[in-house]
């Protein structure tokens, strides 16, 4: 193979450049806003470029689709220019609605872009290949694509790999200092620009002709036919196996095997996509068998999909993710239905519906983000109502205690709401402002702690597992302990399963943890003789930190109250809990590993229970 001279690759980027230049102007728009962005973590706060950013994000697709699609169609030069505009426009006015705060403002913004994303990747997909026909066209573009931004990925990846290690020699053999945010702004640079550009130049022009290619990959066969295939017989056994379980049982599914229908479901659609062009030759009748069975295999599961969803909205109401959820369910409902009762079976409705759905539910009152916040403050507002704390639209106090499921409900909704959408649609039930002002500028809805407090309740949230195996609460480094009454400290002991027991061979105490009991055992010693010994037990602690665990905090919790004191015959005892690490599975979770800080004196003091 004779590789491409300088000149030729100059010229192919010349070439880019003229056919694509608003996509390259977006991309390079887009690229220095990011390094502007990366320049400006430090200082944080409001910054124009963060519209800038999302704007150009999904510039890259709507006007490399736009160009296409008027290639395809045989648009003149004046027309094409007039629809990339237009569709500049629309990257203005989408702009427009993007926080210059993003970093404070909640989080529907980043998924509303990644929404757009997938309605704008779709567009450019089928949008020059929407008229009936020349399906081999559609398959052979498609694949041009995907190919294209494989070899795009790698070969940026490789480039990165290579200028990171020479920033490094720069750094370690000459002492020029390298700082860390250099090898992100590397990879924007490359990701945005070459990777942009490469791709580009990949499409065919002529896409007509691709409706005459007969070229098929035999890797993308194996691929598809000794990878994905194994793999999909395998969800679905566990599908089925589920699905017999709840039959047999008679219960509700739970609602992880919603992800588990949408993988096999998204995996299997690959695959008879991935096959399509050979589906027609002799010896590959089983693919036509496969493709016309798929679709009625996947009804029970997609029955099983809507169930496990609409039991978590019964007892959670609706999110943007079961909101999605329920979509995709629908959606591949719709797809069965066409795939088995319909006579042309084209391929281009799967990334053609997709990106319709995409678009249709990012925005509007029946969008994804205002029917779900609907759903919640609904649920606040019955919950509130319920405890006399919301009366005649005004917040007050609860007049008496509130029930803790009531609790806990309230103030997960408050803490979804201060995540996702920000306080605006309760606001008015307040006297005050829910809104903090930061130090740059900007505001930042408060702590859902600060909004229950006003609602005379105790910020509980449970923590939302979601197939979590591992956890770890940690003391804040900003705060302090109290360490008056204490004389002497063991520093940075770690105790879990694999420690010895004792944990601590010498010295005038000695300490261990029991993993079952999660009590910590400490013991004086005069020489190799045992004296006083105290149990203080750590997991009552541990369950409480957990319960009351803040996702906002990070994890991170007042190191004043990651502490248990005792005190008995000569022994004085705090202990300053660095970290707990939880292990389990399925809904609990349990300490598995303790990092402390031990306060101790030996003085003659009276006794006194573990706190």
């Amino acid at each position: 193979m004779r590789l491409p001279s300088i000149q030729q690759v100059v010229e192919g980027a010349r070439q880019t450049f003229r056919r694509f230049p608003l996509v390259m102007a977006c991309a390079a728009l887009g690229t220095l806003a990011a390094l502007a962005l990366v320049e400006k973590e430090e200082t944080g706060g409001p910054s124009i470029f963060y519209p800038v950013l999302f704007g150009a994000l999904l510039g890259l697709p709507l006007l490399a689709g736009t160009v296409l699609v008027a290639e395809r169609r045989g648009w003149s030069k004046s027309r094409t220019l007039a629809m990339q505009l237009l569709g500049v426009l629309l990257l203005i006015g989408y702009g427009l609605t993007v926080p210059m705060d993003m970093s404070n403002a909640p989080a529907y913004h980043a998924q509303r872009l990644a929404l757009l994303l997938v309605a704008l990747v779709g567009f450019l997909i089928v949008g020059p290949y929407l008229q009936p026909g020349q399906t081999n066209g559609f398959w052979q573009y498609g694949k041009t694509l995907l190919f294209r931004l494989l070899v795009a990925g790698l070969f940026s990846a490789t480039l990165f790999a290579g200028l990171a290690i020479a920033l490094a020699a720069l750094d370690n053999l000459f002492g020029i200092d390298v700082p860390e945010r250099r090898y992100g702004e590397l990879w924007i640079l490359i990701v945005g620009l070459f990777a942009t550009s490469f791709f580009l130049a990949g499409i065919p022009e002529k896409l007509d002709a691709l409706d005459e290619v007969a070229d098929y990959p035999k890797g993308l066969k194996v691929f598809a036919q000794y990878i994905l295939l194994p793999l999909m017989f395998v969800y679905l056994i566990i599908l089925y196996a589920y699905l017999g379980k709840i039959v047999i049982q008679w219960s509700w599914p739970q609602g992880w095997v919603s992800r588990l229908t949408l993988f096999f479901a998204a995996g299997g659609i690959a695959t008879l996509v991935l096959l399509h062009p050979i589906r027609e030759k002799s010896e590959n009748v089983w693919i036509r068998a496969a493709a016309r069975w798929f679709w009625v295999i996947m009804i029970p599961p997609i029955v099983m999909l809507m169930l496990a969803i609409t039991r978590r909205v019964t007892e959670y109401g609706l999110t943007e993710g079961r909101f999605i959820g329920y979509v995709l369910g629908a959606w591949l409902a719709a797809m069965a239905v066409y795939f088995i009762a319909s006579r042309t079976k084209s391929i281009k409705v799967i990334p053609a519906t997709l990106a319709l759905i995409a678009l249709l539910i990012s925005f509007g009152p029946w969008g994804a983000f205002q029917v779900s916040e609907r759903s919640q403050v609904n649920r606040l507002q019955g919950l509130l109502e319920k405890n006399q704390i919301l009366t005649d639209s005004k917040i007050q106090k609860a007049p008496a205690p509130v029930e803790p499921d009531d609790a806990i409900q309230i103030s997960s909704i408050i803490g979804y709401l201060r995540e996702v959408h920000g306080y605006d649609a309760i606001q008015g039930w307040f006297s005050e402002s829910l809104a903090s002002e930061t130090p740059r500028g900007g505001s930042i809805p408060k702590n859902p702690a600060d909004v229950t407090r006003l609602f005379g309740i105790e910020y509980r949230r449970p923590l939302r597992l979601d197939g979590r195996t591992f956890l770890e609460l940690s003391a804040d480094p900003q705060s302090s302990v109290t360490v008056a009454g204490y004389e002497r400290m063991l520093i940075g002991r770690r105790f879990n399963p694999a420690t010895p027991t004792p944990a601590d061979t010498a010295g005038e105490v000695r300490c261990r943890v029991d993993s079952a009991t999660s009590v910590m055992t400490i013991v004086t010693y005069d020489g190799d003789t045992p004296g006083d010994s105290l149990a203080i037990p750590l997991g009552p602690l541990a369950d409480t930190l957990l319960s009351h665990f803040d996702e906002y905090s990070g994890g991170r919790i007042d190191a004043e109250r990651m502490t248990v004191t005792a005190e008995q015959g000569r022994m004085r005892v705090k202990v300053c809990l660095r970290a707990i690490e939880y292990r389990g599975s399925g809904e609990r979770l349990r300490p598995f590993a303790f990092y402390a800080d031990i306060l101790y004196s030996l003085a003659e003091q009276g006794g006194m229970d573990a706190q």
